[in-house]
């Protein structure tokens, strides 16, 4: 997941050393992945979607078709939200099993298994992550092995589709609703990388519970780009 399948489904999304850029490396990598990592955070932080499907393992590549062409093509351009700050550290790590087997049970499938783990770690302000890459090498050259969706969890998103849709709307609508002075606080915070204040700021204003309120403050980042 951009990546054809969403780093939220493969919880690619998740949590440092503050240490600069490409030179947040961790003892013992090896160069190709250090390489490896600097390209694939820069076409990251580009938003360039043919240099991170140069990633791709050819298998993976192989998921989408015509009749798949949709699911994948929401799935990359979910991916592509992700940013990666200048500060981050990495590392690479054996295959969590479990990891594995709880996405097989979403609905993915890997056509080649994983050979390694690699964790790109970062922090700005309170707001933490991870991106985790599946990675497998061939001929001499590491690539990112994202698994295929099951018919299955291709249907799934299909019948969720105008559901996800409307609700999206729905928290959109409501993170526009928000008045000043509350909309410029909220903002404010979230520039300053701050989320978990904003969600309970908008909670303690709004009344709304947990869940509505981490939504809205969502709905509401793209305003404070």
């Amino acid at each position: 997941m951009t990546t054809a399948i969403p780093r939220a489904i493969c919880a690619f999304v998740l949590s440092l050393a503050a240490v600069c850029g490409a030179q947040a490396q961790s003892q013992g990598v090896p160069g190709d992945i250090k390489n490896f990592v600097t390209q694939y955070v820069a076409a990251t932080n580009a938003k360039d979607a043919a240099r991170l499907r140069s990633f791709f393992l050819a298998q993976s590549l192989a998921c989408e078709t015509p009749a798949t062409k949709d699911y994948y093509d929401t799935m990359f351009a979910q991916s592509l939200d992700t940013s990666v700050p200048a500060k981050y550290t990495f590392s690479l790590l054996p295959v969590h099993e479990g990891n594995l087997k709880a996405l097989e049970s979403m609905g993915q499938q890997w056509t080649v298994k994983p050979q390694n783990e690699l964790h790109i770690d970062y922090q700005q302000g309170d707001d933490a992550g991870t991106v985790i890459v599946y990675l497998v090498q061939q001929n001499g050259r590491w690539f990112d092995d994202l698994p295929c969706a099951t018919d299955a969890a291709i249907k799934q998103y299909r019948d969720n589709a105008a559901a996800n849709k409307a609700a999206l709307a729905h928290y959109k609508a409501m993170a526009d609703g928000i008045k000043e002075p509350l909309r410029s606080e909220l903002l404010g915070l979230l520039r300053a990388h701050e989320t978990g204040r904003a969600i309970d700021r908008y909670r303690e204003a709004s009344g709304q519970d947990g869940r509505t309120s981490m939504l809205v403050i969502n709905a509401l980042k793209d305003d404070a780009r």
